[in-house]
């Protein structure tokens, strides 16, 4: 019997984000995956990076599984002088169960120029001066107006797994 890499960290179910260990880290808790999930995950996903309303947005689709979206401040993030100084960022997929069991990973690294998009974005929100709590009711706001999937509409770039 196989024993599953457990995730490092203990996560509500849902997807979250961050940039942490000189990579964006993009993952999706759920109660489990089958093996058809993961078989159409490994024949592709497109990740695009979003950028509306000083919000950056990942916006993950692949196989049948539902467009997801994640939402990422980097004024909220501890690795920004790193993530800046990066000519080529990485980003990690990771899907966990519900016993925090890792049930897929996938990494990739940006190229130079879809790095520089990113980062040319992320510069201009660092430079935004959001009010306490303001950052969250945007993100509330763009939520409730779309369906991820109509989120590509603002995409500065296509990254393809």
């Amino acid at each position: 019997m196989n024993k599953k890499e457990k995730f490092a960290y203990d996560i509500d179910f849902g997807a979250i984000m961050d940039y942490v260990e000189n990579r964006f880290m993009l993952v999706i808790k759920d109660e489990d995956w089958t093996q058809e999930e993961i078989d159409m995950l490994n024949s592709g996903i497109d990740l695009h990076f979003c950028y509306t309303n000083d919000i950056a947005i990942f916006v993950l689709e692949g196989g049948n599984i539902d467009s997801s979206d994640f939402y990422f401040n980097v004024q909220e993030c501890d690795w920004k002088e790193h993530l800046f100084k990066s000519d080529c960022l990485d980003v990690e997929i990771v899907l966990v169960d519900k016993a925090n069991d890792i049930c897929f990973k996938k990494s990739h690294t940006l190229t130079k120029e879809q790095s520089q998009s990113i980062k040319d974005c992320l510069n201009q929100q660092n430079e935004v001066s959001f009010m306490p709590s303001e950052y969250d009711v945007n993100v509330q706001g763009i939520q409730s107006a779309y369906e991820p999937y109509e989120l590509i509409r603002f995409e500065k770039c296509e990254i393809k797994f």
